[in-house]
């Protein structure tokens, strides 16, 4: 940090009680010269009477006597003071009269100078000079001469001998440089604003020169502080150099007090066993291991502390490193799945690390040594109680390897397995790796589990057979005629947006240009044929057309280029390669680079045109200048020189890594700029040179800005924990320093940036400007909480809405034990704003001053009747009575089982009598109510119910009435409890207008017949399309949807066929049920027409009016209970290959709706869910059954 010349200075600062001696009688001679003359009569070397040790003479005697002066002897020729009557301390008296001796402000300071530093004067200049300081400064000065140096011994005030000493130095010392480094960041500070500090310094050391570097020196940099070093020069007398020092370096203390310092861990391995818990770190070091998933310890605090705290962490990792080790285990890959490593971790502080390579089965065990066999011990041990199952997905489908290692990628990258891994936690499935699966002859699932589940694994296998199954070759797409390298993105981007699951095979295997397409199975739904899914992929495969058009319009080139030089210059890690595609990608688009291709000697490249120009061009240079010898110059600013060399040389050492080129800079530059030279390739050499010009104009680019930002902003414009001033540093790139003291704000950095930055400060300063306007009002000590509100929500709400700051100016329980009425609230903002929240505030204390508290005390078997069900009645009061737009207010009744009968109502004084008055007419309502009961239908009762009861609340708030209606399931009548006149008004609304017939047409069905008339809900939708008809069943709604999902009882032992026989159609003839008369379900006709004419145009505008719709949907309905005795036969239709069944059914249900209608039968086709999925149920008479079946046969045989 520091380089000087020596200066022997030693001080020697002694403080007495005796009065100096004068000028006069204290001076030695001086010599003729300061350069090692002797003094006369010295005989010899001058020598100075060494310090005495205090004696028990030099001590005051305990006793009454007077004190005697004691005489102050120095120097060899010292000679007595004539006389003691100068000294300005009082003679002391007797100890006994009560007079204390006062302590003299006199001090003696000695000091050397060295005489190699001194200036060589005269003895006559000598005295003349010692002279003139003693006159000058009120003090006494005595100097004595050695071969070595000159000691002087000065007496006086403190502040005289301080003065005189420094004038002493600094005519009689030789002037020195001294060279100090100062981190780059600590600059702006010491020199100040405006210059103001570097002035004061240079003031008060008396003039001295001071010199700051523009720029670092190479290898100057604070790895602590991560900042590189500037020298500063001081020029002038030793002690004003060393002031000024002094000076400089408690600027950069106070700067640099806190430090963020890294501790990089280089062996990543030891980041699990890491903890900082023992490893002695101060309490004012903060500690982030590992942020942002870094391999760092951070340390952040005072730069002492942290500096230790580092050495600490650094021996910590140390003594770590040198307790953990390794062991490597053969473990067959097979096995490998059983070892928890999260287990072992936990339990052994010890971490496995399963091999990646391929054919490895080498599995590391690393951690501290004296846990290690017994992790893998343990390992050993708890893998004992799993088993492997092996599940070779490869023999379905006939044996088809090729389509399971599909099958595989398909898995991992959709997770297809994951429905039974969620289902069976204790079971682990392992799928092969990409990287095994080529070398796979077949392929397999691990299954692993525990040996007392064996039957969930069995499940598991089952599961996992059917999904292996359902997905046939037939359900996978193989493309391979687009460039995986030049459109990977692009096919991505396609199939994505499509939502079709695919594998890009490129993405495991280096130049493999196939993408897998998979059609999805959908378990709820017949499986469609092997040709219907190969057209669907075909289909799918059409998406990609786009990125074949974009393939067929590349451009392609073959360049001739030597085989060795191609080998030289093009391998992966060549840096002549990565310049080349990063000459291809800043020219846009894509090309691909084919070495010795299609012959040894030549290259070929393909892609967009300006791509392939751009490869082209580089090759051709390379090609015509393939030496490495070649050189170039480039000249840049002297004054950027430090810069480009950074910091030890980093920066250099980047540039010539990055271009594989020599870099020579020239030592010294007497001109402005400097010629740098650069050996390599010619194409590198080119490259280099566009970038070291380019960060040259950069460096010299820097400038520095101020702006005049008034203290009290300085907080504002910073931002919380420096927030705003990081992020304009961050984004233009600039530095931005506020002073301590002072309005002057500096931004740093390239002209632009600085620019930028200082506008957006300067626009924010002006804001806060504009909105920092400051208004104090007073609020009532009592009301403060209410201003605040629940956790701030009434404070934070007037901040957010208006854009105001707002802080109370005195702690509320201060100002309530001071007896203080109100507490000033401080609003910070633009006038307006203010305005507005000062009226807010006053809105919310006069509120809070209108507030009161009233008690009622009604019986408690009101209450309930008051609160209402589920509150409903007391919130409807209390919204009454404006209760909504009240904040605060509340309504406390007892609960139900409390005696208490006092109901408290607290709020504004008007909602308080509202709502006192409202209770209490309540309470005469219900004193001066009647009941009647009334005779309503169960099935009715839910209308008067309404939608989550909203029918029977406006009832009740409308007539100011009570109604009760018996639970769901249960008998009984509704009650209306009310005044007389109420009650009757309530009566007459729920009979003319709720409870009234809301259906047209009702005809009774037997309930034995209702699933073959209602065609298992199938005419039901019919007659709502077509007739525009809602068939309802009232409170038989429930056994009517129930008999209609009831499934059908299938013989199955007699009706199922055996393997390989196809179909097989059974039908037998079955006795009619018999209806009840009391056993029927209503269905009521309600007419509800939609206005179809804009749609279906002059059609539409002939549709059935109301009558003719009903009459026609009753007629089918008729004719269909008509019917339904005589259906007396039941056709069962099994077919081996249910997925025929799709045939049946038709697009969109099609065929069946056909067949259905054709032949006026029941058809029920079986979903793939269902118990019997195979078998089709049909039924009605003979002859319809046999058409029916006939119909079915038709469409299976297509």
């Amino acid at each position: 940090m520091e380089s000087q010349a020596a200066v022997e200075e030693p001080q020697h600062s002694v403080v007495i009680e005796t009065p100096p001696t004068t000028a006069e009688s204290s001076e030695t001679p001086v010599a003729d010269t300061a350069t090692g003359a002797e003094p006369e009569g010295a005989g010899g070397a001058a020598v100075v009477a060494p310090k005495r040790m205090p004696t028990r003479a030099d001590f005051p005697p305990l006793s009454s006597v007077i004190f005697e002066t004691q005489k102050v002897q120095w120097g060899p020729n010292m000679k007595k003071p004539e006389s003691q009557s100068a000294s300005p301390s009082p003679s002391p008296g007797p100890v006994g009269s009560g007079a204390k001796p006062m302590r003299s402000k006199t001090m003696q300071e000695a000091f050397s100078l060295d005489l190699q530093t001194q200036v060589t004067i005269s003895k006559a200049e000598f005295s003349k000079f010692v002279v003139s300081v003693k006159q000058s400064h009120s003090v006494s000065i005595e100097s004595t001469l050695s071969k070595l140096s000159r000691t002087f011994l000065i007496t006086g005030s403190p502040t005289n001998v301080y003065n005189a000493k420094r004038e002493l130095v600094k005519k009689l010392t030789r002037p020195v440089t001294v060279v100090i480094q100062v981190p780059s960041k600590t600059v702006s500070s010491i020199i100040g604003p405006g210059g103001r500090m570097i002035r004061e310094i240079t003031n008060a050391a008396g003039g001295i020169k001071i010199d700051i570097a523009k720029t670092a020196e190479a290898d100057a940099y604070d790895a602590d502080l991560d900042d590189q070093l500037i020298n500063i020069s001081l020029h002038g007398d030793v002690a004003s150099v060393n002031f000024a020092k002094d000076k400089i370096l408690s600027i950069v203390k106070e700067e640099t007090k806190n430090a963020t310092i890294s501790v990089a861990v280089e062996n990543k391995q030891l980041i699990p066993f890491i903890s900082l818990a023992d490893v002695e770190i101060s309490e004012d070091v903060t500690v982030k291991a590992f942020p942002n998933g870094s391999e760092k310890i951070v340390l952040m605090g005072p730069r002492d502390e942290a500096k230790e705290a580092k050495v600490n962490v650094q021996n910590y990792l140390n003594t770590l490193a040198s307790k953990v080790s390794e062991k490597k285990i053969s473990i067959p890959r097979k096995f490998q799945p059983l070892i928890d490593a999260e287990d072992v971790r936990e339990k052994y502080k010890v971490s496995v690390i399963f091999p990646t390579a391929l054919g490895d089965d080498t599995v590391s065990f690393y951690g501290l040594s004296a846990n290690l066999d017994d992790a893998i011990a343990y390992a050993r041990q708890s893998s004992k109680q799993y088993i492997v199952e092996s599940l070779e997905v490869s023999k379905a489908h006939g044996k088809n390897v090729a389509h399971a290692k599909n099958l595989m990628f398909y898995f991992a990258k959709y997770d297809i397995l994951k429905d039974i891994k969620e289902s069976f936690k204790e079971v682990k499935l392992v799928l092969p790796t990409p990287e095994e699966l080529p070398g796979l002859d077949n392929v397999s699932i691990n299954i692993i589990s525990k040996a007392d589940i064996a039957e969930q694994t069995k499940t598991v296998r089952k599961q996992i057979i059917n999904i292996v199954n359902r997905l046939t070759p037939s359900h996978v797409l193989a493309v391979d005629d687009l460039d995986y390298e030049l459109f990977h993105k692009d096919i991505k981007q396609a199939l994505s947006k499509a939502e079709i699951p695919f594998v890009q095979l490129g993405d495991h295997y280096e130049g493999d240009n196939t993408v897998l397409l998979f059609a999805k199975v959908d378990e709820e739904d017949f499986q469609p044929s092997p040709e219907e899914v190969k057209e669907h992929l075909e289909k799918v495969a059409a998406v990609l057309d786009e990125v074949r058009t974009k393939q067929s319009k590349l451009f392609t080139k073959i360049v001739n280029f030597d085989a060795e030089f191609q080998v030289l210059h093009f391998s992966d890690d060549s840096v002549t390669w990565n310049l080349v595609l990063e000459n291809i990608t800043s020219a846009g688009g894509h090309a691909q680079i084919k070495l010795h291709t299609p012959s040894e000697d030549e290259i070929t490249i393909r892609g967009d045109e300006k791509a392939v120009k751009a490869a082209v061009k580089a090759f051709e240079s390379i090609a015509e200048n393939p030496s490495k010898k070649s050189k170039l110059t480039v000249s840049v600013p002297a004054n950027t020189v430090s810069r480009l060399i950074g910091p030890k040389g980093t920066n250099l050492a980047q540039i010539r890594q990055k271009f594989d080129v020599q870099i020579d800079v020239p030592s010294e530059s007497n001109d402005t700029n400097t010629e740098i030279t650069l050996t390599g390739l010619e194409y590198n050499l080119q490259h280099a040179k566009t970038h070291i010009a380019s960060e040259a104009k950069k460096w010299a680019d820097i400038t520095t800005k101020e702006l005049i930002v008034p203290t009290k902003y300085h907080g504002s414009l910073i931002g919380s924990q420096g927030t705003y001033r990081i992020r304009l540093e961050n984004k233009y790139s600039v530095r931005i320093q506020f002073p301590k003291e002072g309005e002057v704000v500096t931004i740093k950095g390239p002209s632009r940036g600085v620019n930028k930055a200082h506008a957006e400060l300067k626009a924010l300063l002006d804001f806060e400007i504009e909105n920092g306007h400051k208004s104090v009002i007073n609020v009532p000590v009592e009301h403060v909480p209410r201003v605040i509100g629940k956790n701030g929500d009434v404070i934070n709400g007037i901040r957010a809405e208006l854009g105001v700051e707002l802080k109370l100016l005195q702690n509320t329980k201060t100002a309530k034990e001071q007896n203080l009425d109100t507490v000033q609230l401080e609003i910070t903002g633009s006038r307006q704003a203010i305005k507005e929240a000062s009226k807010a505030v006053d809105a919310i204390i006069a509120e809070a001053s209108d507030f009161t508290t009233k008690q009622l005390e009604i019986d408690a078997k009101y209450h309930k009747l008051i609160v209402g069900p589920g509150g409903s009645t007391l919130k409807d009061f209390i919204s009454k009575a404006g209760g909504d737009d009240i904040r605060n207010k509340t309504v406390d009744v007892p609960n139900a089982e409390s005696t208490n009968k006092v109901i408290t109502i607290s709020g504004p004084k008007t909602f308080v009598e509202k709502m006192s008055k409202a209770l209490n007419q309540i309470v005469q309502d219900i004193k001066a109510s009647v009941a009647k009961e009334l005779n309503i239908p169960a099935d009715r009762q839910g209308a008067l119910i309404g939608p989550g009861g909203s029918v029977r609340r406006q009832l009740e708030s409308q007539f100011n009435v009570r109604i009760e209606v018996p639970d769901k399931g249960k008998e009984g009548k509704v009650t209306i409890h009310g005044r007389p006149e109420a009650v009757e008004k309530c009566e007459k609304e729920i009979f003319s207008t709720i409870i009234r017939d809301s259906y047209d047409q009702e005809i009774m069905v037997p309930a034995v017949y209702h699933a073959f008339v209602s065609e298992r809900g199938q005419l039901i939708n019919k007659l709502r399309m077509t007739y525009f008809i809602n068939v309802k069943h009232g409170n038989s709604s429930k056994k009517a949807n129930k008999l209609s999902r009831s499934e059908q009882p299938i013989p199955i032992e007699r009706v199922r066929g055996s393997e390989g026989e196809g179909t097989k159609l059974t039908i037998e003839e079955v006795s009619a049920p018999e209806a009840s008369a009391n056993d029927n379900i209503p269905w009521r006709l309600t007419y509800e027409h939609v206005d179809l004419s804009d749609i279906l145009g002059e059609e539409g505008k002939h549709a059935m009016t109301k009558e003719q719709a009903l009459e026609a949907a009753a007629d089918q309905i008729k004719e269909r209970i008509e019917l339904a005795p005589k259906a007396n036969c039941i056709g069962y239709l099994w077919c081996e290959n249910v997925k025929k069944f799709n045939k049946v059914v038709g697009p969109g249900g099609s065929n069946i709706k056909q067949i259905r209608e054709t032949t006026n039968t029941l058809i029920n086709v079986p979903k793939k869910s269902d118990k019997v999925s195979d078998i089709i149920y049909v039924r009605g008479t003979k002859e319809s059954v046999e058409k029916a079946c006939k119909m079915i046969c038709d469409a299976l045989n297509k």
